[in-house]
Parts: C-alpha cells; sequence; structure tokens
C-alpha cells in the first residue's frame, strides 16, 4: 500500500511539476529583461509650449492631446503628410538605417491610409503656391522596441502548458512584444498654426500572436493606432461643428 502512495505521489509530482518550474524560468526571465514598454514622449518635436497644453482624453487616457480651441475643420479639404522621421527619445534604441527606412515608410503609409477618410491626401507640390484648406501632418517615431522571439517563446509555451493542465494560471506576458512611441503634429499648411497634437503609444498585445515572433509587428500596430487617432480627433472635431451648424440653422 505504502508503495502504491508512493508511486503515485511521484507520478503526480512528474506529471505537474514542469509547468511551474516553467513558470518559475519564465518569471526569471522577464525580470532579467524587464518589461521597459513604451510611453508617451517630450522630444521637443511637437513646438514646446504645445506640451503644456496637451491633456489625456476621455476615450484615450493614455495619450497626450491638444486641440485648438478656435480650429474650423469643415475648411480643410487637403492634407499633405510629410515624411516621417526617426526622432529618438533620450533612451531609445539605435536602429540601423534600412530599418529606420522600413519603419518610417510604414508610419506614413498608415498616415496616409488613415486621413484619406475625411481629406484628399495631397503631395507638397500639389499644396503649392499657397496652400489654402490644407493640413500639414508631420509625424515622429520617437522610441521603438522590436519583438524579440527567443525571449518570448517561452512564457508563450509556458502559457500553452498551464491551459493543458488545467491550473487556472494567467497568461504570462513575453517579456519582449514590441512597441512604438509616437509625436504627431497637425498644423495649418498656410499660418502655421498648431491645430492638433498628438503624443501617444502602443506596446504589444499578449493575443497578437504575430507579433511575438515578427520583430516589428507590434510597432507597426502602433503606427495604425496612431494614425487612426489623428483621423479620429478631426472627424470628432467635423462632426461637432456639424451639429452645431444644424441645431443653429434648423430646417
Amino acid at each position: 500500500m505504502t508503495s502504491h502512495l508512493h508511486r503515485t505521489q511521484s507520478y503526480r509530482s512528474s506529471r505537474f511539476s514542469p509547468v511551474p518550474s516553467v513558470l518559475i524560468s519564465c518569471a526569471f526571465i522577464f525580470s532579467l529583461t524587464g518589461c521597459a514598454g513604451q510611453k508617451t514622449t517630450q522630444t521637443g518635436f511637437i513646438p514646446q509650449d504645445t506640451y503644456g497644453q496637451m491633456v489625456h482624453q476621455k476615450d484615450h487616457t493614455d495619450d497626450l492631446v491638444y486641440v485648438s480651441p478656435t480650429i474650423d475643420a469643415s475648411k480643410y479639404h487637403f492634407v499633405v503628410i510629410d515624411p516621417v522621421t526617426w526622432h529618438p527619445a533620450a533612451k531609445a534604441p539605435k536602429l540601423k538605417p534600412e530599418a529606420e527606412a522600413r519603419m518610417t515608410k510604414a508610419f506614413h503609409d498608415a498616415l496616409v491610409k488613415a486621413l484619406a477618410h475625411d481629406f484628399r491626401v495631397i503631395t507638397p507640390e500639389e499644396c503649392e503656391p499657397t496652400c489654402a484648406n490644407t493640413i500639414r501632418v508631420r509625424a515622429a517615431i520617437t522610441n521603438i522596441r522590436r519583438s524579440k522571439w527567443y525571449y518570448n517563446a517561452l512564457p508563450i509555451v509556458a502559457g500553452f502548458a498551464a491551459g493543458a493542465v488545467g491550473g487556472g494560471v494567467p497568461p504570462i506576458p513575453p517579456p519582449f512584444p514590441g512597441g512604438a512611441s509616437e509625436e504627431l503634429v497637425a498644423t495649418d499648411a498656410t499660418t502655421g498654426e498648431t491645430l492638433i497634437a498628438i503624443s501617444t503609444y502602443n506596446n504589444g498585445m499578449p493575443w497578437n500572436m504575430m507579433g511575438q515572433w515578427l520583430p516589428y509587428a507590434h510597432a507597426k500596430r502602433a503606427f495604425r493606432l496612431a494614425s487612426e487617432l489623428m483621423e479620429e480627433e478631426f472627424h470628432k472635431i467635423k462632426k461637432n461643428e456639424s451639429t452645431q451648424v444644424a441645431f443653429q440653422n434648423p430646417s
């Protein structure tokens, strides 16, 4: 009987011990790598006096946004998007030239796609000579982090293993999921007046599995979300202006 009990306890120990061991290893790796994710930045890319006027938005509590109190979004029909720049924050990593070129292009493409919903995107040459009724958008990547699959693999495997044994262990966030921080400024192309300024960021999400393996997938997602945030701000302003006009001029 004692021998049988001993074998049963040994079986249970060998059956379930690998998962906690893996989890402990994951926690150790997590503590070593740290999880210094992205955050809002103030690099000087946005006019300095504007930073002090930027506030958290109701629906985007992690972002900092400034909207000119005198903006008349309805008069703008065109948008010129300058080439995106790499304007690194103090502790940002050093990017290789080819990676910088790929990332700035990816952000520029995301801006074109998002802002085309509310404006006609034109080139700087088309804007000349007056740039009337045109918004000029400048954007910068201020920090970036690439996913590192060789660190992320162990927590992901551990999560699947924990689920397989029904341990109820919460998902383990990957230590290097990637992400990016950005600063954006939209100005009147004629006067240079700042209309909207945004400082935003996004870190990789655990459920985005491909992003844990592809080096800059989560960064590209951050570019898309930053672009959509600017488009959302303009769309919201235009909608409010239309509502006010309708209220003032009822049929």
